[in-house]
């Protein structure tokens, strides 16, 4: 198959910030599961999707007029018809290139979500599913907390899993094994305005249950451009 242009930035070889993470995803027949089966094969990631998908969608309507849009990591482009119903102009970026060539967006880039090629207030609105969780160390979650702050021009809906879950319980009980990480959302609010941003709503796919949380928040001084 022709692989259709993929813009790469240095950023991805010059400044990888999380080892071991990107090579995950570039993982042989990775990208292919997460476009076809992750989000279809079974009725509980069925459930999963439409609930995520109506939560980005509600806040997406609340923070309209939306021109430009970050969809970082855009993984394969679970969200880019969503998206592209909201946003005039849509940029998937992801740090690994085998998510991108399943992505069937126009405009796709290469990227590190730490290190993003830029200038400051390029979106309107960034959205950031499924990463914080990988990220371990505070350290790592405010640089891409930060980078997105930046690159934002006033919102960001973000996702990250809830310490305070029967899911995040039962998984230290176990002694988790897979690298995610969970985290109290009374940090994550406090991590979250460190890098300039506070949080307007919160909804969870299971409150309780579910590990995975989304919040929208909005930047403590929203670029005038």
């Amino acid at each position: 198959m022709m692989d259709r242009t993929i813009f790469s930035s240095s950023s991805v070889a010059d400044s990888e910030r999380f080892p071991g993470l990107r090579a995950e995803y570039e993982a042989g027949g990775r990208a292919e599961h997460y476009a076809g089966e992750r989000w279809a094969g079974t009725r509980h990631s069925r459930r999963t999707d439409r609930a995520e998908q109506a939560i980005v969608g509600r806040w997406l309507t609340r923070c309209a007029p939306l021109f430009r849009v970050m969809d970082v990591p855009s993984g394969t482009g679970r969200f880019l018809s969503l998206l592209t119903t909201h946003a005039d102009s849509v940029l998937a970026i992801d740090a690994a290139h085998a998510m991108l060539r399943q992505h069937s967006g126009a405009a796709r880039v290469q990227a590190s979500a730490h290190a993003l090629p830029w200038r400051a207030g390029a979106a309107d609105l960034v959205l950031c599913s499924r990463l914080l969780h990988h990220l371990g160390a505070e350290s790592e979650r405010r640089a891409v907390l930060n980078e997105l702050a930046r690159v934002s021009r006033r919102w960001l809906i973000v996702s990250h899993f809830d310490r305070l879950s029967l899911q995040a319980w039962r998984s230290r009980l176990r002694g988790r094994t897979d690298g995610r990480s969970a985290i109290a959302v009374k940090d994550f609010r406090r991590e979250a305005e460190a890098c300039g941003w506070r949080e307007l709503d919160r909804a969870w796919i299971a409150r309780g249950v579910s590990e995975q949380t989304w919040a929208l928040l909005e930047k403590s001084a929203p670029s005038v451009l």
